[in-house]
């Protein structure tokens, strides 16, 4: 699966990790296991392996209502995920309404997701890593990129390469990251919120020691909400096999 980059060494994060839908116009394509096997079969047979060895199901539509504080009171922004993956159940969802090619990609970056150290926090830096690595590997296929802006030219080289920069931006823009760092100190990551006579308050987890606390809710404070599907179905795992 191409030459690992770690983003490692960061705190423990949600089970289930959602990534983005890819972007884009088009008529409605949807993908099946014969058209993603005529894609991974020719140079990845270990993911096509591993997929075999996974819980691998599919919906026309997974989204995640994210709760979000707005600096008055708690609402929620969706998340249209392309994808899921629970390393803990090894469970892999793939959104059903996509070509082959984004598919086999989604695949690809949900089986780097079931590969990733236990503890890695989601979405920082597991998104960075997944994302980068994916990359990594459509460029070496010659697939399409996951997202506009995701690649650069390397300046010595002049060869195509992720852009982590790029990749950083869009995770920090898209996904419910956690706050940042003040003064190189990772800070409490929200994880539920209540309303009492007081006002909103946002329950924390110290990154550290996983001990919870409850204070104050701040504008932008938000955490991964639940999991919603439409068209949910399974997929035989014996349908993973390559000729």
């Amino acid at each position: 699966m191409g030459d690992p980059t770690s983003f490692a060494d960061a705190p423990p994060g949600s089970t289930v990790q959602p990534c983005a839908a890819r972007s884009g116009k088009g008529p409605p394509s949807h993908w099946d296991v014969p058209s993603v096997l005529k894609i991974l079969c020719p140079k990845d047979k270990a993911l096509v392996g591993q997929l075999a060895k996974s819980k691998v199901e599919t919906a026309d539509e997974v989204w995640f209502d994210d709760p979000i504080f707005d600096g008055k009171s708690w609402t929620t922004k969706r998340f249209d995920a392309g994808g899921t993956a629970d390393p803990a159940s090894k469970t892999i969802m793939v959104l059903g309404d996509q070509p082959p090619e984004a598919a086999a990609i989604t695949f690809y970056h949900e089986v780097w997701h079931q590969n990733q150290p236990a503890g890695m926090g989601w979405p920082d830096p597991a998104e960075d890593d997944a994302y980068y690595n994916t990359e990594l590997w459509t460029i070496e296929r010659g697939l399409p990129s996951q997202g506009k802006g995701l690649r650069m030219k390397d300046p010595v080289t002049g060869k195509t390469v992720p852009d982590k920069a790029a990749i950083r931006k869009m995770v920090q823009a898209q996904y419910p990251g956690p706050p940042p760092a003040v003064a190189g100190v990772k800070q409490p990551i929200p994880i539920g919120q209540r309303d009492i006579g007081a006002g909103p308050e946002t329950q924390v987890q110290d990154p550290v020691t996983g001990a919870t606390s409850w204070r104050p809710s701040k504008k932008g404070d938000t955490y991964a909400g639940p999991q919603k599907l439409k068209g949910y179905k399974k997929i035989d795992p014996a349908a993973w096999s390559c000729p």
